[in-house]
């Protein structure tokens, strides 16, 4: 069995293991795996590939910085900034890698884009505090655009690589929104599941997607 096969399981049963966590808190810690599935994707890749994708590098180190500080208690405000920052490479390397995109596809794909980015507006302004508010548009303003990015390359032109990004994009959205609930509406057990699942399958898909341009 390849190494590259053997990181891939790895990856997945740790997210699995972090996903049961969230469920069996009493016999699974979270403080333990919720920190290792980033770096394995990290060792995952420079298995995968014989050139890096630099962008692709420090995109997975600020995701992983993110997520120590959102682990500690009132650094939630910088965990959003190093997430917003790690969406953003995603998003230029989408931009760098895609074809010329044309002007039409641009347009089918700016509708959704402005209903993800107005989302946080719609359902969270009353109950998110303003102090966090800001941050929280920062991070969703690269998310959204992330998302819009990953439909217009499908669009424009439909090949595996790009299957993988626009499924990033969805998946990103669709953890993101129930993040959102979870965090300043309801905690529910199956949605922070879902969080947890959603967000490393996003990361994965990604991975996919630079690996497949890379190539």
């Amino acid at each position: 069995m390849s190494k590259q096969k053997i990181l891939t399981y790895l990856y997945f049963f740790l997210a699995l293991a972090d996903a049961l966590g969230v469920v069996f808190s009493d016999i699974i810690h979270r403080k333990y795996t919720t920190f290792l599935p980033v770096p394995v994707l990290f060792i995952l890749y420079l298995y995968s590939v014989k050139k890096v994708n630099w962008l692709y590098i420090f995109s997975l180190i600020f995701t992983f910085i993110g997520i120590i500080f959102f682990n500690i208690q009132s650094y939630f405000n910088i965990a959003l900034i190093f997430y917003a920052l790690g969406v953003c490479l995603y998003v230029v390397i989408s931009l760098k890698t895609a074809e010329v995109i044309p002007v039409k596809n641009i347009g089918i794909a700016t509708i959704p884009f402005l209903i993800v980015y107005l989302v946080p507006f719609i359902l969270y302004s009353d109950a998110v505090q303003s102090e966090v508010f800001n941050y929280i548009i920062f991070y969703v303003f690269f998310v959204g655009l992330f998302f819009f990015i990953s439909i217009l390359v499908y669009v424009n032109k439909q090949n595996t690589a790009n299957l993988w990004l626009f499924s990033s994009g969805i998946v990103f959205l669709f953890s993101t929104i129930i993040h959102g609930y979870n965090i300043f509406f309801e905690f529910l057990v199956p949605i922070r599941v879902g969080v947890v699942i959603t967000f490393l399958f996003m990361h994965y898909a990604m991975y996919r997607y630079t690996v497949l341009k890379t190539v």
